[in-house]
């Protein structure tokens, strides 16, 4: 990629940093979660492995709006990944 003429302010910068190192339950706070029940269901089904390394039911995705059951799957993502160190 080629950066070498933008000048970004500092917020932009964060964004796109964000937007490239976050994990997908970032994405889908910052961008997914605006979109309406039908959007939903055809992101997912165009991005099968969206989310995948959440324990999340494709068919329950309305879930994801409540922000205290998307924090119980990062505790969940995050006690797993310490189980398997």
């Amino acid at each position: 990629m080629y950066f070498g003429n933008m000048k970004w302010t500092k917020d932009q910068w964060e964004r796109f940093e964000k937007f490239i190192l976050g994990d997908d339950m970032d994405f889908y706070e910052e961008y997914t979660i605006h979109l309406t029940d039908e959007e939903q269901v055809k992101f997912f089904a165009e991005n099968p492995d969206f989310l995948s390394g959440y324990p999340i039911d494709r068919n329950k995705i309305k879930l994801l709006r409540d922000p205290i059951y998307r924090g119980l799957l990062r505790k969940i993502k995050r006690y797993e990944e310490r189980k398997n160190k």
